[in-house]
């Protein structure tokens, strides 16, 4: 192998050594969040009704920034970047300068519909109406801040700062804990948005300063456009960003509905049930976790060997990624699931939260950790396909499995409950996986 070759190799495994346990304080943060709500709030119907809109929050920001906007912006502005960094600038201008008029009213139309159609199967838990809008309004804030952020995120990602992003997501969970400690006693649960609130907002401000460095623009000019006679001069990437964010906007209603649904299913099993989901879900993203870190960091790498035209070591460099994974993953899993009992009640076992809700807890993870390998290597194909520009082939994984989901969901809830749910998402990551791999091996 040519030096020109070896040394693209060279700077991913660095980059992917350096950011894998720096991204892991900031996981070990957000499941620390899940800890001490676990542990101070337990599994009350309040606390179903803040899961429930924390998860529509979750599926919008998907929506708007982390599954569609940053998956567009790196590989198109990584394109630009080739081309100079006038270009790159002329491209981030281009782009967040529509962005950010669209953004914060998109958000409050999809919260006012998903307010409404949840009213009619899932209730306020008690709360006064009030405090329910408090609360929703809470996560409308929240999911455009975060939703800029993210932006920001994909802009630092393509000039390969992966550093700062991941460093503050570490410290905004202790930002987060620590308003939900000393406000707690005197707003209960509206504490948990206005925590969320201010962790992304410490976050955003950071990001949006380094931003402006490495694009070596003022602040003011960020999202300054040239003035000219059309809006194709004005804005020369906007229309093709805009057009790629649909299409992937396509795949992350698909995506992102899945958990909705779910908890949605959920809650008419009872109380507690959207809960007991919500914590299997979190331990189950701890293995996910693990490699999570490095997704930024590959599509990054894979735009730039995707925007050089050279196919063959890009497919060299996704089968690596594969059998990396698989090596890595395949004894930590196992080990995960003989003592996932013991985790649940290492990590939940010190508060409200009874031994039996934390036996059925261990249960659902167990059934989700079946699925996760097929998840993990779904996950790194994707961004293969993302920074190849395939969006199609996401889409059409994400479909398959937004109709499939909620039919298994009704199925294997007539025998077994709870756990069918959590079933329904383990079986059906193999064929995705297929799916996905299958389509990167063809069009490789």
């Amino acid at each position: 192998m040519s030096n020109n070759d070896s040394q693209p190799q060279t700077s991913l495994l660095k980059d992917v050594l350096l950011i894998t346990p720096l991204s892991l304080i900031g996981r070990v943060g957000t499941l620390l969040i899940s800890v001490a709500l676990a542990n101070w709030f337990g599994d009350t119907a309040e606390m179903d009704f803040i899961y429930y809109y924390w998860v529509i929050a979750a599926f919008l920001i998907e929506l708007l920034s982390a599954a569609s906007a940053y998956s567009v912006l790196v590989p198109l502005l990584a394109e630009a970047r080739a081309k100079g960094e006038i270009e790159a600038q002329r491209c981030v201008q281009s782009i967040l300068s529509r962005y950010i008029t669209l953004i914060p009213w998109l958000c409050c139309l999809l919260v006012a519909i998903s307010w409404g159609i949840s009213q009619l199967f899932f209730p306020n838990a008690g709360l006064t109406n009030s405090a329910a809008i408090g609360i929703v309004c809470g996560f409308l804030i929240f999911t455009v801040i975060a939703s800029a952020r993210w932006m920001l995120r994909a802009i630092l990602d393509t000039y390969q700062v992966f550093h700062l992003p991941v460093i503050v997501q570490g410290l905004r969970a202790v930002i987060v804990i620590g308003t939900i400690f000393l406000c707690k006693p005197y707003i209960s649960w509206f504490c948990i948005p206005l925590a969320l609130i201010i962790g992304e907002s410490f976050q955003t401000i950071i990001l949006f300063q380094r931003c402006c460095v490495v694009l070596k623009l003022p602040l003011r000019d960020l999202f300054r456009v040239t003035q000219s006679h059309s809006d194709a001069d004005r804005f020369p990437y906007a229309k093709q960003f805009l057009q790629q964010c649909l299409l992937m906007m396509g795949a992350a209603i698909s995506d992102g509905l899945n958990p909705v649904v779910d908890r949605g299913m959920a809650s008419s099993l009872g109380t507690s049930s959207v809960s007991k989901l919500y914590y299997a879900l979190r331990l189950c993203a701890i293995p996910e976790s693990l490699t999570g870190g490095t997704l930024p960091v590959l599509l990054s790498h894979w735009a730039k060997i995707s925007s050089s035209d050279n196919g063959k070591k890009m497919q060299q460099s996704v089968w690596r990624g594969v059998v990396v994974v698989i090596f890595l993953m395949v004894p930590f899993l196992i080990g995960f699931y003989i003592f996932r009992s013991n985790i649940v009640a290492l990590l939940y076992g010190h508060g409200r939260l009874s031994v039996e809700a934390q036996s059925h807890i261990a249960s659902l993870l167990g059934t989700y950790l079946i699925g996760t390998l097929p998840r993990i290597i779904s996950r790194l194909l994707i961004r293969a396909h993302l920074a190849r520009q395939n969006h199609l082939t996401v889409v059409t994984a994400t479909l398959i499995r937004l109709v499939l989901n909620p039919v298994l969901n009704w199925i294997f809830m007539q025998y077994w409950g709870l756990e069918g749910i959590a079933w329904s998402t383990t079986l059906l990551s193999y064929p995705i996986l297929a799916y996905i791999a299958i389509e990167f091996w063809r069009k490789s």
